[in-house]
C-alpha cells in the first residue's frame, strides 16, 4: 500500500515530497537594464545612507525622535497629535505603492524595492570577495580549507558590517540601554 497525499498522489521512495535545498548562483549579467538596475541602486542606497546627514536648521533633514515624541522630514514637523495626517500619508502612500505595482510591477520589484536593491548588494560583496559564479561554485564544493574560511568570514564579515549601518546597531543600542 502506499502513502496518499492530500491530493491522493503516491508518495516517492524516499518518503518526502520536497527536493533537498540546492544553492543558487547567481550570473553576472550586464546590459542596458542591468545599467539601470545599478544606477538605481546606487541612487536609492545613496539616499538612505546620505539623507539622515544633511543638516537643514541645526538638525537632520529627516529624523525620527522617537525620544522626543516628533518626527522631522525636512521643513515639516510632525508632532503625537499630527498623526492622524501621518496616518493618511501611509494610507496614500501605501495605495500609491499598490496602484504603481499593478501598473508597472516589474519596475518596483526589479529596481526599487528594498528587497531587491539589498539582495543586489549583498550579491555584488559576494562577487567581489569570492569572485564570479564559477569560482563561487567551486568554492561552495571544495571541502573546507583556510582559504575557503577566510572568504567566508570576510563575506559575512562585510554582510554584518552592512547590516550595522543600515540600522542594526541602533537596535542593538536600543537593546543595550534596556538592560
Amino acid at each position: 500500500m502506499t502513502n496518499q497525499g492530500g491530493a491522493g498522489a503516491a508518495a516517492p521512495a524516499s518518503g518526502s515530497y520536497y527536493a533537498a535545498h540546492r544553492k543558487i548562483y547567481p550570473r553576472e549579467v550586464n546590459g542596458r537594464f542591468q545599467r539601470l538596475r545599478w544606477i538605481a541602486l546606487w541612487l536609492l542606497l545613496g539616499l538612505y545612507y546620505l539623507l539622515p546627514w544633511i543638516d537643514l536648521h541645526g538638525r537632520q533633514s529627516v529624523l525620527f525622535d522617537l525620544r522626543a515624541r516628533q518626527f522631522y522630514v525636512f521643513d515639516l514637523v510632525l508632532w503625537p497629535q499630527d498623526f492622524i495626517f501621518l496616518t493618511w500619508l501611509l494610507v496614500i502612500a501605501a495605495l500609491s505603492l499598490f496602484f504603481f505595482t499593478a501598473l508597472a510591477g516589474r519596475i518596483w520589484c526589479g529596481y526599487a524595492c528594498p528587497q531587491t536593491v539589498w539582495t543586489d548588494l549583498f550579491i555584488l560583496v559576494e562577487r567581489w570577495i569570492e569572485g564570479d559564479r564559477n569560482a563561487r561554485v567551486r568554492l561552495w564544493n571544495q571541502k573546507w580549507d583556510f582559504r575557503k574560511a577566510r572568504l567566508r568570514i570576510i563575506k559575512w564579515t562585510v554582510w554584518l558590517l552592512i547590516g550595522l549601518a543600515t540600522g542594526g546597531g541602533d537596535f542593538v543600542e536600543t537593546v543595550a540601554e534596556g538592560f
